[in-house]
């Protein structure tokens, strides 16, 4: 009963594994399909959006940049965080649709490719878990003649 319960959880593990690395591609797609057609500039963050839910605030950074072509865009960043994440002032980098200036992102590591690396790694870590158990399971079978 023990190995069948272990074979589950091995079975389990491996389908998280799966799962959380076609995530991760799914995310790494959408990050890189964004980044076509697009330009930097840098921003300013001018406010903050700030969202209480119970004892939680959270804040959403609002940037104001310059296009190419000259026009002025002021967009929310992707996230809500725990903490301002900039201070007002401060000039953070941006990405955005040239066409589309209003679709633009913070152009720095965490904003664009966090998701996807922790997706991919919690999908390999799965995956190793569930092969390691499975293989543990079959071992511990075998030894026993069952």
């Amino acid at each position: 009963m023990a190995f069948r319960i272990l074979d589950l959880a091995a079975r389990l593990l491996l389908a998280l594994g799966v799962g959380c690395l076609l995530l991760a591609g799914y995310l790494s797609s959408r990050t890189l399909a964004f980044s076509s057609d697009t330009a930097r500039a840098t921003g300013e963050v001018v406010s903050y959006r700030q969202i209480a839910d119970g004892d939680d605030t959270r804040y959403r950074p609002r940037i104001r940049f310059r296009t190419v072509t000259g026009e002025i865009v002021t967009v929310e960043g992707q996230f809500f965080t725990g903490t301002q994440r900039f201070t007002t002032g401060a000039q953070v980098p941006m990405i955005y649709k040239v066409r589309k200036p209003n679709e633009a992102r913070v152009a720095l590591f965490v904003d664009n490719w966090l998701g996807p690396c922790i997706a991919a790694l919690v999908g390999l870590v799965g995956l190793a878990g569930g092969f390691l158990v499975r293989r543990a399971v079959r071992r511990e079978l075998a030894k026993s003649g069952a």
